[in-house]
């Protein structure tokens, strides 16, 4: 990559935006910065691994693996540059990641420690303060979470597990789950969830096969 080309790129990185052009200057000539390619299907970070850098995607296509806590059911979601893997893991009580982020596509990622995070956080207000929105906006939006009004029908409360349960209420999802354990999760029978799904089958929300539901969009199934 050419030094113009990833001034360009480091340009449209969360953490970067807002900065000068000499700031990013500065950044790009002074940080240590790490670079890697990962092929399709491969791993990039795997639940538990120890998180002591930021990775960044660049280019490609990633997918993130979320599984629950006894395994009975995961979600993946769709990651696409530019993007952050899991930034409010590189601090606190638990500096570990908990899902799996795999290569869909060929990939190109970059990684920042923690030594450096912290360097860049003291030098640069914009790049501490984005660290902080970033952090702080997924924190607010999990502790608003238990607030909400419980939705009554059995179709609402199925979206509203899909939404709670994924990082960005956008984009491509697949649930790989068990009718009977989505029911366990929303408090109601096998037969009612899905006759639920299959008539957002029928909308053309979501598709339906064994232990799987993939959800094209799941903007349009939070806007019906």
């Amino acid at each position: 990559m050419s030094h113009a080309t990833f001034y360009q790129q480091l340009a449209t990185l969360p953490l970067f935006q807002g900065l000068s052009g000499n700031e990013l200057q500065e950044v790009a000539g002074h940080t240590k910065f790490g670079f890697a390619k990962v092929e399709k299907g491969k791993a990039i970070v795997s639940e538990n691994d120890h998180c002591s850098h930021l990775w960044f995607l660049l280019n490609g296509q990633a997918t993130m693996e979320t599984h629950a806590d006894d395994h009975h059911y995961t979600i993946c979601e769709q990651v696409l540059p530019p993007a952050i893997l899991q930034p409010e893991r590189l601090f606190g009580l638990t500096q570990r990641y908990s899902c799996n982020f795999l290569a869909a596509s060929d990939c190109q990622l970059m990684s920042i420690d923690k030594q450096e995070v912290m360097r860049l956080s003291d030098r640069h207000l914009i790049f501490r303060l984005n660290l902080l929105n970033i952090i702080s906006a997924r924190a607010q939006k999990q502790t608003r979470q238990p607030w909400r009004r419980q939705p009554q029908k059995v179709a609402d409360r199925i979206i509203r597990f899909f939404e709670q349960h994924c990082m960005r209420p956008a984009g491509e999802k697949t649930i790989f789950i068990r009718m009977s354990d989505l029911a366990a999760e929303v408090y109601t029978t096998r037969l009612q969830v899905s006759q639920s799904l299959n008539k957002m089958q029928s909308a053309g929300l979501l598709s339906l096969s064994r232990g799987k539901i993939l959800i094209p969009q799941l903007e349009r199934l939070l806007g019906r």
